[in-house]
Formats: C-alpha cells, structure tokens, sequence
C-alpha cells in the first residue's frame, strides 16, 4: 500500500463532488500524464472513508450516496487499470462482480473486425480460380482473416459464438471487461453505433440503481479515435464534440482526459506560414471546445524550469466556460505540485510547501 493516503486532501474536494450533468476536463501532455488522475477519481467514487480507515467494498458511502463508475479507455488496457487500482485498496473485478464499476475496452479491438463477421463473409464469397482471378481485374481489397498463433504463444481466449442474428460486440469476452468497442463505418452513424454500444452498459448499470444513485462515466483520450478517422472518414471535432454530448446525458457526472500537447494545441495557428495539419486544427477545436463546456478544467503539465527528483509535475485547477466568478459553485482555481511515488502514492502540495 502507498505511504501517502490513496486520495490527497488537496485534491479531494475536485474528485469527490460531482455536479449533475457536469463536465471535468483532465488535460495531459506526453511528460505529464493523467492515469494518475483518473485513479484518484475512481478511488474517490467506489472508496469509502470512515475515520482514518478506509472501507473498501461498502456499497454505501457517507452521505448515503452509492456510486458507480463506467470506465471507457481508448489508451489504456483493462490490465493496467487493474493492476494500478489495486495498488490503492480497488479490486476493479469484484467491484465488476458487485455491479459499481464497468470497464468498456476502446484500444484493442477497436478497428478490428469480429472474427464471426470476417468468417461469414469469406464463407458467402464464392471460390475463384486462378483462371477467373487472371482474366478479371480486382475491385475490391481482400477480406483479411484474424491472425494466426504466433509460435510459443498460446492462442488467444476465443469468445463463444454468438446466437443467429446476434451482435458479436455483445459478448463478453475477457473478464473483467463489460464490452469492446468495435469502429465500422464513417461519420454520425459510426459514431452512434459505438454510443449505443457504451450506453447499453450505462443501462445495465443503472438498472439496479436506487434513486439519488449516481453513475460516474469516464472517457480515457477519445481523441485517439479522432486521430485515427479524421475529416476523411467523416469525423471531426463538431462530430466528436456531439457524440461526447450524447454520452454525458446517460450519466450524472462526467470526466474525460484529453491530450494537449503543443504541437496538437499551438500547431494549429498559421502564424509562421506554416498551414496546420487536419489534425492539428480539428484536436485543437475539440479541445477547446469541451474547455468551454466543462465545468472544470484539470490541467497536468511539466515543470517549467525541468525535471526535479521531488517534483512529477503541476496540476492546474481551473473553470470552465460553464461558469463564471459569480456562479462558480464553490469550485476554487488553484495550482499545485504533485509527485508521484514509486509504490503509486502521489502527494499534491501547494507551492512552497514539502
């Protein structure tokens, strides 16, 4: 267990009180991540706090709120989460088990087509021979099948067959792991396809919820799959920024980690004479934008003066474009420092504090 207790006082008042329908912003650069971050957000909805000890596994916290999380990851593996939460006192599978946490896997498998729908599709394709194949130009590329076993690896875990008619993005296939998220398509109707997918399990969540039961979503760098469509393929930041709004209206609160390093934010001027790229220009908007929506902004950066051995980086407190000074629900803006431990402790200290 960590030195320091899992969630820092200092930062417990922005983690632990959501508003209704709020929007957290955790902006993060390459050097100054935000796993960290999320971690302690986790640990602050599924953790209760009596006295100085901590009662892991209550489903019912202080002030008699119960509290669920969905956790949606496009750059991290379930793996991960498990292992880092559990070095703060959180075992994601049975919190999976006793229905408070739900993990969606968004990495891998996202652009990967289920192997029941390539196997369909090869079988339907009627055999070609060579002479037919030399005496007709190809149109379409081949339908590539799901890779073979890499020597001195055992086969992957095979999910079992879905029924006629079924969607195969339904079935459960590792432990732990509530859906994979599988991307088809372009534009709105491919991006609705993967918030049906997401909001099926906020539903099967909310399900034995009781009321005054809140449910936490949060969504780990959507800009990956940004970056990895594009303009090209019909999405953009305008596109994105709805699909986001979409998701929020399942939840009472959300939190949503994005990249803002320079090149992605800074690069998207034309000062210079340099043109921006498509995506540096539709990162930046997308960011942006969701800064004007959120309620907070949590901003994660290096120190400016260099590395330092008792320092990880600076943690910005911020308002979002949703409120203003005289209606900012008791949320302080304030900067401090953070340093992360070996054994994943992390203190948060103002400056010129130890």
């Amino acid at each position: 267990m960590p030195s320091q207790p899992p969630l820092p006082p200092l930062l417990a008042p922005y983690v632990s009180t959501l508003p209704d329908s709020s929007l957290t912003l955790v902006s993060s650069i390459l050097g100054a991540t935000s796993n960290w971050l999320v971690l302690r957000f986790l640990h602050a909805a599924l953790s209760s706090q009596s006295g100085s000890h901590a009662t892991f596994g209550r489903d019912e916290l202080q002030n008699g709120i119960k509290k669920k999380v969905v956790l949606v990851s496009f750059m991290r593996s379930y793996e991960f989460w498990r292992t880092e939460a559990k070095r703060l006192g959180l075992d994601l599978a049975r919190l999976a088990d006793k229905q408070r946490f739900a993990f969606i896997d968004g990495l891998s498998e996202l652009f990967y087509a289920p192997q029941s729908t390539a196997t369909a599709t090869a079988t339907a394709t009627p055999t070609r021979t060579p002479a037919a194949l030399a005496s007709s130009p190809r149109t379409n590329l081949p339908m590539r099948s799901a890779p073979g076993t890499v020597p001195g690896r055992a086969p992957p875990p095979t999910a079992p067959a879905p029924a006629v008619g079924g969607n195969t993005t339904q079935v459960r296939a590792e432990p732990g792991i509530a859906k994979k998220l599988h991307f088809s398509g372009r534009g709105l109707a491919s991006l609705d396809a993967l918030e049906n997918d997401i909001s099926s399990v906020i539903e099967q969540q909310k399900a034995s919820m009781e009321e005054g039961d809140e449910l936490i979503l949060i969504i780990d760098q959507p800009d990956l799959l940004l970056a990895a469509t594009g303009p090209s393929m019909g999405i953009g930041a305008t596109e994105m920024a709805e699909w986001i709004t979409g998701l929020q209206q399942h939840a009472h609160a959300t939190i949503l980690t994005l990249a803002t390093d320079a090149p992605l934010i800074h690069n998207a001027s034309t000062s210079g004479g340099q043109l921006a790229t498509p995506i540096e220009t539709e990162h930046a908007a997308l960011a942006i934008g969701l800064a004007h929506r959120a309620r907070s902004v949590m901003q994660l950066r290096t120190l400016e003066t260099g590395a330092a051995k008792d320092v990880s980086g600076v943690l910005r407190i911020s308002r979002g474009g949703v409120l203003n000074t005289s209606e900012d629900n008791g949320l302080e803006e304030r900067e401090a420092l953070y340093y992360i431990q070996r054994d994943g402790g992390v203190t948060v200290f103002g400056r010129g504090e130890s």
